[in-house]
């Protein structure tokens, strides 16, 4: 690991925290394959006076180093996954609330400071997240229920069938898509994607210890929002404010990240929905099979790599 640290950036004049406040709030961007996206975002959130720390799993600390000397830069030498590379950058923030923020999504600096806000004005809320907008303008769906085998189905049967979220939304279960539709006022929500969230410092760091690393990419929102609910904090979804996701953020490589996407899945199931993990693999496993027949190869792949984790990968090392 190299890294530019706090001291390294007083030295240079740029250091933004002034020896760091619990009142300065924080960003933690996690980058792989960044290089691309990250000047939008890295400029947002230093116009809204973050102290802000990128942590990279590869092929973006050049950029940030040449480009944005101000920010506290942590470089990997390899992939260690978003949790613990989001728990490296924790370790560098001192602020009452840390936004996670991907690469890929410019977070305003009005935005970011009603977040902030929100966090400091409600004492009973640990995460809030923003609308967030694609680059076409279009709402993306970025509060979930939290998964059990029925809203799995239910969400995946959205992705083929866009037109069935209006009707799913009318099912408590899954009133977090009707919030990001419709919802014109703070709204309750299950989870919210870490795409850009805003989360307060104390639980994260304190109560939690910082995200879960077990899972090395994707299901750790879904986790953290849970972890929330469980302690008695409220998740809540902003749509008075937007970030935007511009996209482009880093490799999106079926092969590989599909297979870890059903790892993590796995992982939730074992650790929260025990009943219904068989199901959950049983389905995933039935997905799978259906994709081995796709024409195009790099699906095929990334299918064989789901089917290759579901077959192999025991309950015992999901929750080691």
């Amino acid at each position: 690991i190299s890294s530019i640290g706090p001291r390294d950036a007083r030295k240079a004049g740029v250091d933004r925290r002034d020896g760091g406040h619990p009142d300065m709030a924080d960003a933690i961007v996690v980058t792989y394959r960044s290089a691309g996206s990250i000047g939008a975002c890295l400029d947002a959130l230093l116009d809204g006076d973050l102290h802000v720390v990128v942590v990279d799993n590869a092929g973006t600390a050049d950029v940030v180093r040449e480009h944005f000397p101000q920010v506290e830069l942590i470089a990997n030498d390899e992939n260690v996954g978003f949790p613990r590379a989001v728990n490296q950058g924790l370790a560098r923030c001192e602020g009452d609330v840390v936004l996670l923020v991907n690469p890929d999504c410019v977070v305003p600096p009005a935005t970011a400071g009603a977040l902030v806000a929100y966090l400091r004005e409600h004492a009973d809320v640990a995460i809030v997240g923003p609308r967030l907008r694609e680059a076409d303008g279009s709402v993306n769906i970025s509060a979930h229920p939290i998964a059990t085998f029925g809203s799995m189905l239910g969400n995946r049967a959205r992705r083929f069938f866009p037109f069935l979220t209006p009707l799913l939304a009318r099912h408590s279960r899954f009133g977090s898509y009707d919030a990001c539709l419709h919802a014109t006022e703070p709204t309750e929500v299950e989870m919210v994607i870490a795409a850009c969230v805003a989360v307060r410092g104390d639980f994260l760091r304190d109560e939690l210890g910082g995200l879960d690393e077990g899972y090395f990419m994707y299901c750790e929102d879904m986790e953290l929002c849970l972890q929330a609910w469980q302690r008695g904090r409220r998740v809540v979804y902003l749509p008075t404010v937007e970030a935007f996701h511009e996209g482009g953020g880093s490799s999106g490589d079926r092969s590989h990240v599909w297979p870890l996407h059903a790892r993590s899945t796995l992982r939730f199931h074992a650790k929260h929905r025990p009943r219904t993990f068989q199901l959950v693999r049983l389905a995933l496993l039935g997905r799978a099979v259906i994709g081995l027949a796709d024409p195009r190869g790099h699906r095929r792949r990334a299918w064989a790599g789901v089917a290759r984790v579901v077959l192999t990968v025991p309950k015992r090392r999901l929750l080691s």
